[in-house]
């Protein structure tokens, strides 16, 4: 008798399971791939050949209905666990199941799992803080920029089958190396998806949240606070959280490790453990506040004395400036003071006599807060024509950076471009941020936590304060916390005060917010009504933002809407909102 097998298509639109009928004679024609939960198979629907994964195995047929049989067996695919967890995962963001099952199945077809042996591995190389973090069975550690992502990875693989998430694949290749030269068995995801399938320690990026290695003993999030680990398309999932559910399913421990742990790691109720004052202070290079109010205002000005005399040194040196065409800023001509919304705080532009904001409306006549003046000019920088210009200054050739930027030359001294430039280049002697104000400045809530990863990247670049590592800031608001906890080595006072505001103006993690977007959101808004726990907003045309002091409260509001028709996007806490 053929078995009857629970399948979920592969159709984001349906994520709806349907039985068929598997026959021995398709089971036996896949020998090697295991007939289990998570098993991805070939089956009709709608008269179309799809791709599905089986959710549960010898189901009782519905009666009366004649079922179609599975096509093929594929390929092996995640683990039950993982099947499991994407249900999860589709109640916390709202997201259809397959999405995450996509992430979770490796791209290629996996004929058998390759045995691994996910031994411990002795922590002869850990330090004491790594021993302690783990020992605490979960721990948020805060580690200098310049620290060694080695001895947490090594703390996390001698505890048996380890899960470890970096930011970037470069560093979870060297990372991956480096263990490896150690005498421990890695696999890196996705390519290794076999071998961790198979229970070896495995190291990856945001996807490897979702890697086959089951029975976790350990899981270890490094540079949490970087923005690669969220989802910016929809369903907004987080890899953090993803890892973390992973430990709590399987009684792992875990380590969240950053040098600027993100709110959301600091209010997750786990120790948070620190370095020594001296050690943490001796992690970070040195920082230098330019503050271009001191400077004489010219029309295009962009460099400041300091940085002229840097130029002039015959130093490596990286210039960023996250901007391709004209800043939105207006600055004061007279005193240089820019020019700033009375109630926000948000930057202005100028437009005719008037300062206004270009998404709140805000908007004042034309007169300094400090000196009264009715001159402002725009700030014009681009990363093109300040390329040139420095080129012209420093009489040196100048390599432009962004991210399209495919290969640089080995032996140039002088970069510009966008953020891009602090991932493309390894060492410099100094890194320059032309005009850091639009970072702090931009207008989204996690502001300043972004501000600070450019810092910690722009760190890693010019290495420790010990060996001249030295870092430029050109601002017009050096008093900002973010500027004043790099100065001082202490990320600690920028979260004390970040969390602060966000308390005050009800932003995550203190509260939680759904933007919905797209062609239905204006029907979607209507069929959900008036909640007395909800606070709904318009952000802008066809755009909505629901505020919730209880994330479940919220998720579970807006589950229980019927969609409308047409296309619609939810997003739960975003990066950018």
């Amino acid at each position: 008798m053929p078995r009857v097998v629970r399948v979920l298509p592969d159709e984001p639109a349906v994520d709806k399971e349907f039985d068929y009928l598997l026959s021995d004679n398709v089971i036996d024609a896949s020998p090697a791939v295991p007939i289990c939960v998570g098993t991805v198979v070939r089956i009709d629907l709608r008269g179309r050949r799809v791709k599905g994964w089986i959710t549960a195995l010898d189901v009782t047929p519905p009666k009366g209905v004649k079922l179609s049989e599975v096509k093929k067996v594929s390929s092996v695919g995640p683990p039950a666990e993982l099947v499991e967890l994407a249900t999860w995962a589709s109640q916390q963001w709202l997201g259809s199941r397959v999405h995450f099952l996509r992430t979770a199945t490796h791209s290629r077809i996996v004929p058998s799992i390759a045995p691994g042996t996910g031994r411990p591995f002795p922590a002869t190389a850990t330090n004491n803080l790594a021993a302690e973090a783990f020992g605490r069975g979960g721990a948020v550690v805060r580690t200098p920029p310049l620290s060694d992502d080695f001895s947490l990875a090594i703390a996390a693989a001698s505890h048996g089958r380890a899960l470890v998430l970096v930011p970037t694949l470069a560093r979870a290749q060297h990372l991956a190396l480096a263990m490896k030269r150690a005498g421990v068995d890695i696999a890196l995801h996705p390519r290794d998806w076999r071998i961790s399938a198979g229970g070896t320690t495995t190291i990856g990026t945001r996807s490897a949240a979702w890697a086959p290695i089951t029975e976790l003993d350990a899981v270890l999030v490094l540079d949490e606070q970087d923005q690669s680990y969220q989802s910016e398309a929809a369903p907004t999932w987080h890899a953090r959280d993803v890892a973390l559910e992973r430990a709590k399913r399987d009684g792992a421990r875990w380590v969240i490790a950053s040098p600027a742990p993100s709110l959301e790691a600091l209010t997750c109720g786990a120790p948070l453990l620190t370095a020594d004052r001296a050690t943490e202070r001796a992690g970070w290079p040195i920082f230098d506040l330019i503050d271009l109010r001191d400077e004489k205002p010219s029309a295009g000005s962009w460099c400041s004395q300091e940085l002229s005399r840097a130029l002039s040194t015959g130093r490596q040196i990286v210039c960023v400036l996250n901007r391709k065409g004209r800043a939105r800023f207006a600055y004061c001509a007279q005193c240089g003071e820019l020019a700033r919304s009375e109630e926000t705080g948000k930057p202005l532009g100028l437009e005719g006599d008037r300062l206004v904001h270009p998404v709140d409306g805000d908007e004042r006549p034309a007169v300094c807060s400090e000196c009264s003046s009715t001159k402002f000019r725009r700030a014009k920088l681009g990363v093109t024509g300040v390329a040139q210009e420095l080129e012209r200054l420093s009489r040196r050739p100048v390599v432009e950076v962004t991210a399209t930027t495919e290969s640089l030359p080995k032996a140039a001294e002088l970069y510009v471009g966008t953020e891009a430039v602090l991932h493309r280049v390894e060492k410099a002697d100094t890194v320059a941020f032309l005009d850091f104000d639009q970072e702090l400045l931009a207008p989204r809530y996690r502001a300043g936590e972004e501000a600070m990863s450019l810092l910690i990247q722009a760190a890693r670049v010019v290495g420790r304060r010990e060996k001249g590592g030295r870092v430029l800031i050109q601002t017009r608001i050096p008093q900002h916390p973010v500027l004043q906890a790099a100065v001082n080595a202490d990320p600690g006072s920028l979260a004390r005060s970040e969390l602060e505001v966000r308390r005050e103006l009800r932003q995550p993690p203190e509260a939680h917010w759904a933007i919905i977007s797209g062609e239905s959101a204006d029907e979607f808004i209507q069929r959900l009504g008036s909640q007395e726990s909800l606070e709904i907003r318009p952000a802008s045309e066809n755009r909505w933002r629901i505020r919730c002091d209880d994330r479940q409260e919220l998720v579970g509001f807006l589950k229980n809407v019927d969609r409308p028709s047409g296309r619609l996007r939810i997003e739960i806490n975003p990066l950018r909102a």
